[in-house]
């Protein structure tokens, strides 16, 4: 049960590239003049429910890269507004 955060966006992105597989082939379909519209239909649904499973997930924690970066920015930041008060 510790993978299910995981593994559910990971189904989400397959049914997404399903989804745009048959959004193509009904177009293929339908530039020969034969349009077979449940190819459309199905592509719908599966790309609906691809992003409500990819949708679903948490977001991602911060990675916290560009903390020093984001401090100095704070710190200048709060002296920008100490000046702003003291006018």
């Amino acid at each position: 049960m510790d993978q299910q955060p995981e593994f559910t966006p990971r189904i989400g992105t397959f049914l997404i590239l399903v989804g745009i597989g048959l959004l193509l082939v009904f177009v293929g379909s339908y530039l020969a003049s034969t349009p077979h519209f449940g190819y459309l239909f199905s592509s719908l649904v599966v790309l609906v429910l691809g992003f409500l499973l990819r949708r679903r997930t948490k977001p991602r924690p911060s990675s916290g890269r560009f903390r020093a970066i984001r401090g100095i920015y704070d710190k200048s930041k709060e002296g920008r507004e100490q000046k702003k008060k003291k006018k």
